[in-house]
């Protein structure tokens, strides 16, 4: 599982090595002054790839350039990209590559208003990759928005439950508790509890960062 782990940490250092073929020298005479360069020239066109023999992109620039897509609001691009891409990769033998395009897919429907179909995505990615917490934290995000509370609460105590030390999602767990503390306190109010309008308004200012 830690080994796991550390290999979904790819995002830090991206290595590519290229392998240069060198060419045999030849030596100045053995090639004729009187026209032997051209010929030369002549022989190496004919040997030119009728294929293209530039260098594949790789998964990590892929992704980069599908992020940049997203962040430019081309979403229906991004996604078209990633759902052309996603068969050709195995969650099993590519993690890292699967895991970086799921969340991509989820933020790409996200930016089309596809909440649902983000969260399924995110709520998909919690089975295959148990030991992510990540997944849970943007889903929470997600059923915040759609008015899920309690879910978004269950979710981000799974996130800080595989991750302790998941500072952000700690961060929103705390305004998750403090939105649930704001509507039970708007319901002492409107049951005519005495001082519950006080705690109301300063959960509230809480909350909007006052």
């Amino acid at each position: 599982m830690r080994q796991r782990l550390n290999f979904f940490k790819w995002a830090g250092i991206a290595a590519i090595s290229l392998f240069m073929h060198g060419a045999i020298a030849q030596e100045p005479s053995a090639i004729k002054p009187d026209g032997g360069w051209q010929a030369l020239a002549d022989v190496l066109k004919k040997l030119e790839p009728s294929v293209d023999t530039s260098l594949p992109e790789t998964p990590v620039q892929a992704s980069l350039r599908i992020n940049q897509l997203i962040a430019s609001g081309k979403f229906q691009q991004a996604l078209n990209e990633i759902e052309k891409k996603q068969p050709t990769v195995s969650y099993m033998e590519q993690p890292g590559t699967d895991v970086q395009l799921r969340f991509l897919r989820a933020r790409a429907l996200t930016g089309l208003g596809r909440t649902t179909e983000a969260i399924n995505v995110y709520l998909d990615m919690t089975s295959k990759y148990p030991e992510l917490a990540e997944p849970w934290n943007n889903m929470a995000t997600l059923q915040l928005q759609a008015g899920l509370l309690d879910q978004a609460y269950q979710s981000l105590k799974m996130a800080v439950g595989i991750n302790p030390k998941y500072g952000i999602a700690h961060r929103n767990l705390g305004l998750v508790q403090l939105i649930m503390a704001n509507h039970s306190f708007d319901q002492a109010v409107q049951n005519g509890v005495a001082g519950a309008a006080k705690q109301a308004a300063a959960t509230k200012q809480i909350i909007n960062g006052n």
